[in-house]
């Protein structure tokens, strides 16, 4: 049976209840989702030398096919969550799924520029409302209280892409070329869809299922969508989002040839390092959920445990950053990179859960589809600028690090707003029978 989650009263949890095996097994799949994802995210980067070699291309240039993602991707995000709505989450992650891998083709089969930035676009369109409507299945299986640690162990996803799956996906390369890694990441996209087909579902904190769990209209009200968007906790989770998109949309693009060009590691030693930004995320993910779920049940503040305690992270994490720039030996700028990056991607652990917070179970797919489709058009515009500092920059290690200096400031400031105006408890949705959805 569902549990309808908008009965409780502003600031107040349903009553936490044991989580099933179901619960932990569909966690599982979404990971997985999640692996093939940033996988594909992180291939970019791995195919980065040989394949500007071959086809041409300048720093600009591939910058740009690394902002070819993202072009549609909001879109795509904001509208296909909406649409999830209406229509399983189920249904839509599978043909979300199944797009990952046939965009994969144009890319493998490239002669020209314009191919790979075809491939890109339509990869990058499928892979927008992944985040979103994998969320919304995840929040059906587990109670406020509860979403710190499966969040955390999905967004952990892109880290265990990067430390166990990248190394792997640069031997295929070296070995087969770099096509080979395009057609690589499609035939897994392809496994993960059919285990989705026959282990996606809803989970009892969703919104009410129908028949086949297709979720009802539901006679419920909800909350004005001005309402929902224009809070200041939407508006503090969306800006410290953007920053942590901003520089992931670097790390993915640019990390392996910044150890290649800037810090004179091998293309099978900067395969391998890839990970490592994401090696200390895994465990602060981890620790960050599960302290912050220990503190919900707790009877702590969703304001103290997700809004100061994620601000404090983020901030941290940029001061961290802007360090970088006074590094020049390669193993200290390799840790203190890891330090930043991987501090910072534990504002998903905090985010996340807070803008869930805001609506009904049934408007959930709508807003975390907005919010994520908002916060990654920073990946449109890092990479590029990145490529453009380069291409400026006296030596390569002088423009990576003024492009992570600038990512460091960022996360800083986005750091502080978070902190100052997350506060689910004040802004939380409040059931109210003649307010339309």
């Amino acid at each position: 049976m569902a549990v309808d989650e908008s009965l409780a009263p502003p600031g107040a949890s349903m009553p936490s209840s044991p989580v099933s095996a179901r619960a932990w097994g569909v966690t599982a799949v979404l990971v997985l989702s999640a692996v093939v994802v940033f996988l594909d995210k992180a291939l970019l980067g791995l195919v980065a030398k040989p394949m500007s070699a071959e086809l041409g291309m300048s720093a600009a240039g591939f910058g740009g096919l690394g902002s070819a993602s993202y072009v549609l991707f909001g879109v795509t995000c904001i509208a296909v969550s909406f649409t999830a709505q209406r229509i399983s989450p189920r249904w839509v992650l599978l043909a979300c799924g199944l797009l990952w891998a046939a965009g994969q083709v144009p890319a493998a089969v490239a002669a020209t520029g314009g191919m790979l930035y075809a491939s890109r676009i339509l990869v990058g369109a499928a892979e927008g409302p992944a985040n979103p409507l994998s969320m919304t299945v995840l929040y059906s299986w587990f109670p406020n209280e509860r979403r710190g640690l499966p969040q955390a162990l999905y967004t952990a996803g892109a880290a265990v892409a990067k430390i166990a799956m990248a190394p792997l996906l640069t031997l295929v390369i070296i070995r087969f070329g770099w096509r080979a890694g395009f057609l690589t990441v499609g035939a897994l996209a392809l496994g993960w869809s059919l285990l989705w087909l026959a282990t996606g579902r809803l989970g009892p904190y969703g919104a009410a299922p129908g028949r086949g769990d297709r979720p009802q209209r539901r006679q419920a009200t909800g909350v004005p969508w001005r309402r929902a968007l224009l809070n200041r906790t939407f508006i503090g989770c969306l800006i410290a989002y953007f920053a942590q998109n901003a520089l992931a949309a670097i790390i993915f693009t640019w990390l392996p040839s910044y150890f290649e060009n800037a810090l004179g590691f091998s293309p099978e030693a900067a395969g391998s390092l890839f990970g490592l930004p994401s090696a200390l995320g895994i465990v602060a993910l981890v620790a960050s959920g599960a302290i912050t779920d220990r503190l919900l049940r707790a009877g702590v503040t969703s304001r103290r445990a997700r809004g100061l305690l994620g601000g404090a992270c983020l901030a941290g994490a940029g001061i961290l950053l802007t360090g970088l720039p006074l590094i020049h030996a390669p193993i200290p700028a390799i840790a203190l990179l890891m330090l930043g990056y991987g501090i910072s991607v534990t504002v998903n652990t905090f985010a996340n859960p807070a803008v869930a917070e805001l609506v009904p179970p049934h408007q959930r797919a709508g807003i975390l589809g907005v919010f994520s489709g908002l916060s990654v058009t920073a990946g449109i515009a890092s990479p590029i600028i990145t490529g453009w500092l380069l291409d400026r920059a006296a030596t390569p290690q002088a423009g990576y690090t003024t492009a992570f200096l600038l990512s460091g400031v960022l996360l800083a400031l986005a750091g502080a707003l978070f902190a100052l105006l997350v506060h689910p408890e004040r802004d939380r949705h409040i059931r109210s029978d003649h307010v339309p959805a």
